[in-house]
């Protein structure tokens, strides 16, 4: 019976986190599709929600290891196995760790995809900028690396 006001904790947390990582994905979908329309005066906004979503999660993620730790497991993957396999209502917690978990995987490739469309961006803004600085006579560039280019490098 001592189990069973930290096990409904363990739900609401793994619920929340679930939450909070579906609120994380829309943010990217969101970022993306800012970033393919060249809508840059919308990142700002995102990053912050970013930020914000990054500390919940960071929490809620405290909050989990706190209550693995209280219950005498470990802080990781076997902790959790081994508390899912013994949860009294396994089906719900199994399900929502299991949905976080496929969840976690997108959001993961979906930011990865994000940080391509930014390098590509980047890369070349950095293109058109040395372009810009040929077309005016500046020789002073330098390349990714901090060398010095002159124009037969370009």
């Amino acid at each position: 019976m001592a189990h069973i006001q930290p096990r409904k904790k363990f739900v609401t947390i793994l619920q929340a986190e679930l939450d909070t990582i579906k609120a994380f994905n829309r943010i990217l979908q969101k970022e993306q599709h800012t970033l393919v329309n060249g809508d840059i005066e919308d990142l700002d906004y995102l990053a912050s929600e970013k930020e914000r979503l990054i500390e919940q999660l960071t929490n809620l993620n405290e909050q989990r290891n706190q209550l693995l730790s209280s219950l005498g497991l470990l802080t990781d993957a076997e902790g959790m196995k081994k508390l899912l396999s013994t949860d009294s209502s396994p089906s719900k917690s199994n399900k929502i760790w299991h949905d976080l978990l496929e969840l976690v995987a997108v959001t993961n490739q979906l930011n990865k995809t994000n940080g391509t469309i930014i390098n590509a961006r980047l890369q070349h803004t950095q293109r058109s900028l040395a372009a810009l600085q040929c077309a005016a006579g500046n020789i002073s560039l330098y390349g990714s690396k901090g060398q010095t280019l002159g124009m037969n490098n370009l």
